[in-house]
């Protein structure tokens, strides 16, 4: 089992891998590699991305999305994370409209403490911060596309927002929605799983068995695989939850292997097995205490 130090050094030592711009349709483009999920929209007056990177992919991400046609001038965070408002300065400096939940820009604002990682986020330059907030849902139109952003109640983190693009049928979920990998919950600014779980119900309904869903991280999505995600997410709350109302410890919940039936499908990614479990076990002894 990795320290928490250790997978935070991970996470900042890897090299990001190269930077894949994938068409969606005519207008929208997946750019993949720069930490979460970057969706692009093409328009004559210039680009709308849907969050920004790790910071050091910035000027990768300014790059392949100014590949796609004319410099991007709207951007909407998902949520507060590094790995989503890397480029927000740059951007920023350019001129581009940022927009986000009251919460991203509150968070994004003061300096920020990442318990589960053990690490300190210092506040973002005034430069990348949004500029256009909103307490619960956005509408907008850009480049003949209707695109709406909507706030759905704290789970990965407190300011987590979905944004759909409605001619498209393209739907991004934020970090929401982890395809094929144990999801990272941020406890210590606001998440649970057990919001994660009620937000995946949230989004299930959003969308349809036609909609092309961009994750936070993973590969492009489909309705149903936002149901196995959410099912696997309650049963293993369900599992852990037991396990804790029972006294045991985290070392014995993590003997007990409350993700083994999953773990083939989902357990490979960045946050191994033992460590979701320590995960969801800080969370619920927190929120006992």
């Amino acid at each position: 089992m990795a320290s928490a130090s250790c997978l935070a050094g991970r996470a900042l030592a890897q090299a990001p891998p190269a930077l894949e711009l994938k068409p969606l349709d005519k207008q929208l483009f997946l750019l993949s590699g720069a930490g979460g999920n970057i969706a692009i929209l093409q328009a004559d007056d210039g680009l709308l991305l849907v969050d920004s990177g790790l910071p050091q992919t910035a000027e990768a991400v300014d790059a392949k999305a100014r590949s796609v046609g004319a410099a991007p001038i709207v951007l909407i965070n998902t949520h507060f994370h590094f790995d989503h408002v890397g480029a927000n300065e740059r951007l920023g400096r350019a001129g581009v409209r940022i927009i986000a939940h009251e919460n991203v820009l509150k968070r994004l604002s003061t300096p920020q403490k990442n318990v589960f990682f053990n690490r300190d986020v210092a506040a973002l330059a005034v430069d990348g911060r949004p500029k256009t907030t909103f307490t619960d849902k956005g509408d907008l139109k850009h480049g003949g596309e209707k695109i709406s952003y909507r706030y759905l109640p704290p789970a990965h983190t407190d300011g987590d927002t979905t944004v759909h693009f409605a001619n498209a049928n393209v739907y991004h979920t934020g970090d929401l929605f982890f395809n094929g990998l144990y999801p990272f919950i941020d406890y210590g600014a606001g998440g649970s799983i057990e919001g994660m779980v009620a937000d995946a119900d949230r989004m299930i309904k959003a969308v349809d068995r036609k909609t092309k869903i961009i994750p936070g991280h993973g590969p492009m999505a489909t309705q149903e695989d936002l149901r196995s995600y959410r099912a696997m997410l309650a049963d293993v709350n369900a599992r852990v939850s037991k396990l804790v109302s029972e006294g045991k410890t985290l070392e014995q919940i993590q003997s007990a292997e409350p993700t083994k039936s999953y773990d083939d499908k989902w357990g490979k990614g960045f946050l191994k097995p033992a460590d979701f479990v320590r995960m969801l076990h800080a969370g619920k002894s927190s929120a006992r205490s």
